[in-house]
């Protein structure tokens, strides 16, 4: 992943937390101890720990680049979960992913009609859970939008999914976007999770 930072030791971790650069999340190689733990390292693939980064967006367009940034990653059967308050930035980030898989059609919130899909050399099935949510939705309440046939050749995309969608796959990328309290101010922050093998970053990483 290129967008992960290579740490070995607690120190080292501490280091980078200070001066992140462009990292997205630091990953160590190393078992979760109280050191790791206190700097805010989980476990994210076997044998290895990771701690997201919270990266600073200007204005919805920096959201966007972020979306496009991450769609670089991207394969069939990823499966990215959105989460984050009403205006957070959740269908921007989305809008920058589909620019970043080259789909077609505009991206706007599929609220009210639950899912759309867009085609493209890797499709993108873009999922509103909100209203399910509000209702008490538990995962079989997704039943019928085949989620799973979707990601059997395309990336599945769930605004307001965590707690209902994360079963579909054995590794999850999520994204948790902030706003300010006062909503006249501008800025939002992002914090990225990648769990799971096939986010693993362990070949890149040299253990302590």
């Amino acid at each position: 992943m290129s967008w992960s930072r290579a740490v070995t030791t607690p120190d080292e971790a501490r280091a980078a937390i200070a001066d992140p650069g462009d990292a997205l999340d630091l990953r160590a190689a190393a078992a979760l101890d109280r050191a790791w733990a206190d700097l805010g390292f989980e476990p994210a693939a076997p044998g290895e720990l990771a701690r997201p980064v919270d990266v600073g967006l200007a204005d919805l367009a920096a959201t966007r680049r972020l979306g496009e940034r991450l769609a670089g990653e991207l394969r069939p059967g990823d499966l990215v979960v959105l989460s984050g308050p009403l205006g957070a930035g959740k269908t921007s980030l989305t809008q920058g992913l589909a620019a970043g898989l080259g789909t077609s059609g505009t991206v706007t919130s599929p609220t009210f009609v639950l899912a759309r899909a867009h085609r493209g050399p890797l499709p993108l099935l873009h999922v509103d859970a909100y209203r399910l949510r509000g209702a008490g939705a538990r995962a079989l309440d997704l039943a019928d939008l085949d989620l799973e046939d979707a990601l059997e050749d395309g990336v599945v995309v769930v605004e307001w999914g965590e707690g209902l969608v994360e079963q579909l796959s054995p590794s999850v990328l999520t994204v948790e976007l902030s706003r300010p309290d006062d909503g006249d101010r501008p800025g939002r922050t992002a914090r990225v999770r990648a769990r799971g093998p096939r986010w693993s970053h362990r070949t890149e990483v040299t253990a302590p």
